[in-house]
């Protein structure tokens, strides 16, 4: 009997550290996943601005160019 409690706190000395071990990489990996898909959807959100402040820019200088050629014409 003394000898299975000892090869039962043995038994305990090696799996539980080993357990801990693969408990910590396991979060870690699942960190770093949740920190790539929020660094994704920012960079979505990036890029979708920039599309829409090109947009905008486009559009700005369309109307610019108009304007000078109404300048032209009276000139």
């Amino acid at each position: 009997m003394n000898a299975l409690i000892t090869l039962l706190f043995s038994l305990l000395a090696i799996i539980v550290p080993l357990a801990l071990l693969i408990a910590v990489i396991v979060m870690i990996v699942r960190f770093i996943d949740r920190y790539e898909k929020r660094a994704d959807a920012r960079l979505d959100l990036e890029r979708q601005a920039a599309a829409h402040q090109q947009q905008k820019f486009d559009v700005l200088v369309e109307h610019l160019e108009r304007i000078e050629e109404k300048i032209e014409v009276r000139s």
